[in-house]
Protein backbone atom coordinates (compact mmCIF):
# COMPACT_ATOMS: atom_id res chain seq x y z
CA UNK A 1 0.00 0.00 0.00
CA UNK A 2 2.63 2.57 1.03
CA UNK A 3 5.51 0.53 -0.39
CA UNK A 4 7.82 1.04 2.60
CA UNK A 5 10.88 -1.14 3.04
CA UNK A 6 12.13 -2.44 6.41
CA UNK A 7 14.87 0.19 6.53
CA UNK A 8 12.34 2.98 6.04
CA UNK A 9 10.08 1.53 8.73
CA UNK A 10 13.01 1.32 11.16
CA UNK A 11 13.89 4.94 10.37
CA UNK A 12 10.32 6.05 11.13
CA UNK A 13 10.35 4.05 14.39
CA UNK A 14 13.65 5.58 15.56
CA UNK A 15 12.42 9.04 14.58
CA UNK A 16 9.20 8.49 16.55
CA UNK A 17 11.18 7.42 19.64
CA UNK A 18 13.39 10.50 19.37
CA UNK A 19 10.59 13.02 18.73
CA UNK A 20 7.88 11.64 21.01
CA UNK A 21 9.99 9.87 23.56
CA UNK A 22 9.79 6.29 24.81
CA UNK A 23 7.36 7.14 27.66
CA UNK A 24 4.69 8.79 25.49
CA UNK A 25 5.02 6.36 22.59
CA UNK A 26 2.40 3.85 23.89
CA UNK A 27 -0.03 6.71 24.46
CA UNK A 28 0.59 7.94 20.92
CA UNK A 29 -0.07 4.46 19.50
CA UNK A 30 -3.27 4.26 21.54
CA UNK A 31 -4.39 7.67 20.23
CA UNK A 32 -3.58 6.75 16.63
CA UNK A 33 -5.41 3.42 17.01
CA UNK A 34 -8.53 5.12 18.35
CA UNK A 35 -8.38 7.67 15.53
CA UNK A 36 -8.21 4.97 12.86
CA UNK A 37 -11.01 3.04 14.61
CA UNK A 38 -13.25 6.12 14.53
CA UNK A 39 -12.30 6.75 10.92
CA UNK A 40 -13.21 3.17 9.98
CA UNK A 41 -16.58 3.40 11.79
CA UNK A 42 -17.31 6.69 10.04
CA UNK A 43 -16.55 5.10 6.66
CA UNK A 44 -18.82 2.12 7.46
CA UNK A 45 -21.63 4.45 8.56
CA UNK A 46 -21.36 6.50 5.37
CA UNK A 47 -21.34 3.45 3.08
CA UNK A 48 -24.27 1.95 5.02
CA UNK A 49 -26.22 5.19 4.64
CA UNK A 50 -25.53 5.26 0.91
CA UNK A 51 -26.70 1.63 0.52
CA UNK A 52 -29.86 2.40 2.52
CA UNK A 53 -30.54 5.43 0.32
CA UNK A 54 -30.07 3.31 -2.83
CA UNK A 55 -32.58 0.74 -1.48
CA UNK A 56 -35.09 3.48 -0.68
CA UNK A 57 -34.71 5.00 -4.14
CA UNK A 58 -35.20 1.58 -5.75
CA UNK A 59 -38.34 1.02 -3.68
CA UNK A 60 -39.68 4.47 -4.59
CA UNK A 61 -39.01 3.84 -8.30
CA UNK A 62 -40.64 0.44 -8.10
CA UNK A 63 -37.55 -1.43 -9.21
CA UNK A 64 -36.21 -4.21 -7.04
CA UNK A 65 -32.66 -5.41 -7.01
CA UNK A 66 -31.57 -9.02 -7.02
CA UNK A 67 -30.08 -8.63 -3.55
CA UNK A 68 -33.33 -7.49 -1.94
CA UNK A 69 -35.24 -10.52 -3.24
CA UNK A 70 -35.64 -12.59 -0.08
CA UNK A 71 -36.50 -15.76 -1.97
CA UNK A 72 -32.99 -15.88 -3.48
CA UNK A 73 -31.59 -16.08 0.04
CA UNK A 74 -33.53 -19.27 0.80
CA UNK A 75 -32.18 -22.78 0.16
CA UNK A 76 -33.02 -24.25 -3.25
CA UNK A 77 -35.52 -26.81 -1.93
CA UNK A 78 -37.55 -24.06 -0.22
CA UNK A 79 -37.70 -21.60 -3.09
CA UNK A 80 -40.47 -23.36 -4.96
CA UNK A 81 -43.04 -23.74 -2.21
CA UNK A 82 -46.71 -23.16 -3.06
CA UNK A 83 -47.93 -19.56 -2.74
CA UNK A 84 -50.42 -20.52 0.00
CA UNK A 85 -47.78 -22.31 2.14
CA UNK A 86 -47.92 -21.40 5.82
CA UNK A 87 -45.01 -22.48 8.05
CA UNK A 88 -46.13 -24.87 10.76
CA UNK A 89 -49.32 -25.79 8.90
CA UNK A 90 -48.62 -29.55 8.98
CA UNK A 91 -47.97 -31.70 12.04
CA UNK A 92 -44.46 -32.88 12.87
CA UNK A 93 -45.29 -36.51 11.99
CA UNK A 94 -46.41 -35.56 8.51
CA UNK A 95 -43.31 -33.42 8.11
CA UNK A 96 -41.12 -36.41 9.04
CA UNK A 97 -42.95 -38.57 6.52
CA UNK A 98 -42.38 -36.02 3.78
CA UNK A 99 -38.72 -35.74 4.72
CA UNK A 100 -38.33 -39.52 4.54
CA UNK A 101 -40.05 -39.59 1.14
CA UNK A 102 -37.82 -36.82 -0.15
CA UNK A 103 -34.65 -38.55 1.09
CA UNK A 104 -35.76 -41.83 -0.51
CA UNK A 105 -36.41 -40.00 -3.77
CA UNK A 106 -32.97 -38.35 -3.66
CA UNK A 107 -31.30 -41.71 -2.99
CA UNK A 108 -33.16 -43.33 -5.90
CA UNK A 109 -32.06 -40.48 -8.18
CA UNK A 110 -28.46 -40.88 -7.03
CA UNK A 111 -28.62 -44.63 -7.75
CA UNK A 112 -29.92 -43.95 -11.25
CA UNK A 113 -27.07 -41.50 -11.88
CA UNK A 114 -24.41 -43.91 -10.56
CA UNK A 115 -25.42 -46.87 -12.70
CA UNK A 116 -23.47 -47.05 -15.99
CA UNK A 117 -25.49 -46.67 -19.18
Amino acid sequence: MFDLSWIELMFVAVLAIIVVGPRELPQLFNLVGRFFGKLRRLYQDITGSIRQLEREVNIAEGSTSQQSDWQNLMPEHLRHLPKDFVPGSIPAEQHQQRRAQREAFIKSQEKKNIQPD
